[in-house]
């Protein structure tokens, strides 16, 4: 598509705009056939307003799980009324676990008051079901007032950090022997959503597992350095829905072929869910309630 006049971002721009990469947005140009850009006096691409709307409907599409294949061809009207079709179930999820309060806290900016919620979530739940039951929900609903502008960045932030210190005093507070699986947690280069890499963790100290985190985005190599120095057993991976594709499968069977063979590679996250085939040694987890059966079963495996 040409045009002599064109009017529009460019690539960079939108990556900036959409969250999308460049590289996916050149990707998704020569599999779907779109986006259509047009090309300005020296070549480089230039989107139009309304693909550049269609791409942010895209983009927290696959937030949600939504498969590129899915999404990128379909027209806007559609794309909008199934994103309106599913904010409707989050809010029923939202009200099943009654987090009005929790975002009326994060609205008003108390987070104080958000502390406290959660505080109490944690007391009445029990660490359990407040990380396999009541945080799922609870991220999304957060999530889903983000899209929507119903909370800002900062207070989406917020959250996730007051999550954090909920659950990292939850663990300290277990104070209980650990024993294998050693697992290492941690997400590669590029992926920077590191809470669910936590909840993974505090439903593994349940397990009595021995764990050690590394944050976030992670070259392989030192993914690959760390496990073999530490001898873990088991690691733990998280993509998020905005890691693309074509890169986790490559990067899975990568460090799939630089483990340690005995070493045992387990992801989780929405991004993971989008991978068909996975080499041997690699095991995915859908949901959280997914772990403890898993640690029983290599620790089964591995009675002497």
């Amino acid at each position: 598509m040409r045009a002599d006049l064109p009017f529009g971002l460019n690539i960079s721009a939108v990556e900036r705009e959409t969250g999308l990469s460049k590289e996916l947005l050149r990707i998704w140009e020569r599999r779907y056939g779109f986006p259509q850009p047009a090309r300005d006096a020296q070549g480089d691409r230039v989107y139009p307003p309304e693909q550049v709307d269609k791409l942010r409907l895209v983009r927290r599409l696959l937030e949600r799980g939504m498969r590129p294949s899915k999404v990128v061809r379909a027209e806007t009207a559609e794309l909008a009324r199934l994103l309106e079709h599913m904010h409707e179930e989050v809010r029923r999820g939202a009200a099943s676990i009654g987090s009005d309060q929790l975002l009326e806290s994060l609205g008003q900016g108390d987070l104080g008051a958000l502390q406290r919620h959660l505080q109490g979530e944690l007391v009445v739940r029990g660490l359990r079901d407040f990380v396999a039951e009541f945080l799922p929900q609870a991220n999304v609903a957060v999530g889903e007032a983000w899209f929507t502008g119903e909370i800002g960045a900062w207070q989406e932030h917020a959250y996730v950090e007051q999550v954090s210190q909920v659950l990292r005093a939850a663990m300290h507070a277990l104070n209980q022997p650990l024993s294998p699986p050693r697992v290492l947690l941690t997400t590669p280069s590029g992926e920077q959503h590191g809470l669910g890499l936590l909840m993974v963790e505090a439903m593994l100290r349940m397990a009595a597992c021995q764990t050690w985190s590394l944050g976030v985005s992670l070259p392989i190599d030192d993914i690959v350095e760390a496990s073999v120095e530490l001898g873990c057993d088991i690691l733990a991976l998280s993509l998020s829905s905005s890691f693309p594709l074509r890169e986790a499968g490559d990067m899975v069977a990568l460090l799939r072929g630089r483990l340690p063979r005995a070493t045992q590679l387990w992801l989780g996250g929405a991004g993971s869910t989008v991978l068909k085939r996975l080499p041997e040694g690699v095991l995915r987890m859908d949901a959280l309630a997914e772990l403890a059966p898993a640690v029983d079963a290599w620790r089964a495996s591995h009675k002497a």
